[in-house]
């Protein structure tokens, strides 16, 4: 059932390449025969306040990535070496209350991001409210 509970907190899904790291030294063809590959990438300005914050709010935090399975635990050696927060890491998207992805259409600005977030009507405040999920 793709439906998540009521409540003030949400579940923040967050794309990992790109949204909170900047993979440009990365080589994503050696990567899945050495995974250390992923260890290249730098944290994006802005992302790991924001993602503190967000995390520190009591919100739900969880990276997600289209990485193969077999780098899940590079994933998670990357983020806690640079600090991140988090409650787990998928590697494939889920049902979220919030998507935060730099292939979205917006993109991704840590600073709108953060901004938006105050939103009242946020597409998945939105649709709880009309009893969509």
């Amino acid at each position: 059932m793709n439906v998540l509970p009521l409540g003030k907190k949400l579940t923040i899904a967050i794309d990992v390449d790109g949204t909170v790291a900047d993979c440009s030294k990365v080589d994503f063809g050696k990567a899945d025969k050495n995974p250390s590959e992923l260890m290249k990438a730098k944290p994006l300005k802005g992302a790991l306040q924001a993602v503190k914050k967000l995390y520190r709010q009591g919100h739900k935090i969880v990276f997600y990535s289209s990485r193969s399975h077999g780098s899940k635990t590079a994933t998670k050696k990357w983020l806690k070496k640079h600090g991140f927060p988090f409650h787990h890491v998928e590697m494939e998207k889920f049902v979220a209350h919030v998507y935060i992805d730099d292939r979205a259409i917006n993109g991704c600005d840590w600073k709108r991001v953060m901004k938006e977030m105050k939103n009242p009507n946020l597409p998945g405040r939105l649709a709880r409210k009309m009893g969509r999920i």
